[in-house]
This record gives C-alpha cells, sequence and structure tokens, in this order.
C-alpha cells in the first residue's frame, strides 16, 4: 500500500530547502524551480503546494516566526532576569538553527518592504517579538501583563529599547562569521535586563 502523503511535513521541508537557497544564494534565488531541485522534488508537485514565489517564500518566513514562537512557549513563565533571558535568546541566532532562521526573517523581512505579498508575514513576525518584549519588560518592571486586554497596545519606553537591543543583536550575530563566538551577545542581553529590572516601572535602564 503507497505510503500516504503528510502535506504538512512536505510543506516544511520545502520551506527549509528555500531557507537553503536563500542564505547560500539569496532570496532572489528561491525559485519555485530551483527549490524543488533542492527539495528533491517534481517542480509540479512544489506548485500544487506553492503555486508562486510569493506564496513560498511568505510560507518560509510564517514557518521561522512559528517555530521561535513554538520554543518560547516550551519554556517557564517569566519572573526575573534569568527567565527573561531564556525567552529571549529563542529569538537570536545563537545556534545553527536559529542563525538560518534569522537570516531568512531578515532577507525576507526586507524583500516585504517592497513586495505587499510578503508584508502579513514579515508585520506578524515583527509583531511576535515585540509581544515578547513587551512580556519581558512588563513581568521585569512589574507592570500589567502583556496579554491583559484592558491594557493599550502602544509601545513603551522601556518595551521599544528591549525591542531594539534585541533586533540590534540578531543582526550582529548574522552579519558575523558562523563559527564566531556568540556568548557575547547573550552577555549584554543578560547585563540589560538585570538593568530592567532594578529601573523605575516603565524607563528603559540608562
Amino acid at each position: 500500500m503507497p505510503r500516504l502523503i503528510d502535506h504538512t511535513e512536505r510543506e516544511i521541508a520545502v520551506a527549509e530547502a528555500a531557507w537553503r537557497v536563500a542564505a547560500r544564494e539569496g532570496v532572489r534565488a528561491v525559485s519555485v524551480r530551483g527549490v524543488a531541485a533542492e527539495a528533491g522534488l517534481a517542480t509540479a508537485s512544489l506548485r500544487r503546494a506553492f503555486p508562486t514565489q510569493a506564496s513560498l517564500l511568505a510560507y518560509c518566513l510564517d514557518l521561522a516566526r512559528r517555530r521561535a514562537a513554538d520554543r518560547i512557549a516550551a519554556l517557564e513563565q517569566v519572573t526575573d532576569p534569568g527567565s527573561a533571558l531564556a525567552v529571549l535568546a529563542e529569538l537570536l541566532p545563537l545556534d545553527a538553527e536559529r542563525r538560518l532562521e534569522a537570516e531568512v526573517q531578515f532577507a525576507l523581512g526586507t524583500a516585504a518592504l517592497t513586495d505587499p505579498a510578503l508584508r502579513p508575514a514579515a508585520d506578524a513576525a515583527h509583531q511576535d517579538v515585540a509581544t515578547a518584549c513587551r512580556h519581558v519588560a512588563r513581568a521585569l518592571t512589574g507592570g500589567p501583563a502583556a496579554t491583559d486586554p484592558t491594557q493599550p497596545d502602544a509601545t513603551d519606553p522601556a518595551t521599544a529599547h528591549l525591542h531594539a537591543l534585541l533586533d540590534g543583536l540578531a543582526l550582529h550575530l548574522v552579519r558575523q562569521a558562523p563559527a564566531a563566538p556568540t556568548g557575547w551577545a547573550v552577555e549584554v542581553l543578560r547585563g540589560h535586563l538585570a538593568a530592567l529590572a532594578a529601573a523605575p516601572a516603565g524607563r528603559p535602564p540608562g
């Protein structure tokens, strides 16, 4: 009896193949034909799942976002700088898997600035990071829970500062050689979270 096709499994395999192409050759090289060859699939088979390059790229970006969200959801609740560090470290490219995810998100996030088809996935990824930073900032400063529906969505200074720091660290890590040390970024983030916990509520450390 032929093996049933797991469409979700195949889509993930295709997305990972697209990530490899993007990391190796750049986003412009991610075509349905090229990704099919990388994944070892017939072009027609891949086109059934992803009819256009835009649909393939949007799925790739969303998969990277969902994987990071799943890792964060598996961690304990933020109660102190140590647990906050564990959460936000999942958003930094500290190993090969997370580095590839970050490369994809940076590349496709840039492409989304001029490609409306990619914008929803890019915006969702940006919002996920913003939400994680808001949750951590509020937990460390004793502010209202990030999930409190009565609270306004406007970003407070502590959240904005933390989000900018996290994005900057991720970019620096991606730009450095894959074999270069990453511990320095963890220590920078650790120091900022400790200062945030000691700062007045709602204010970034300074």
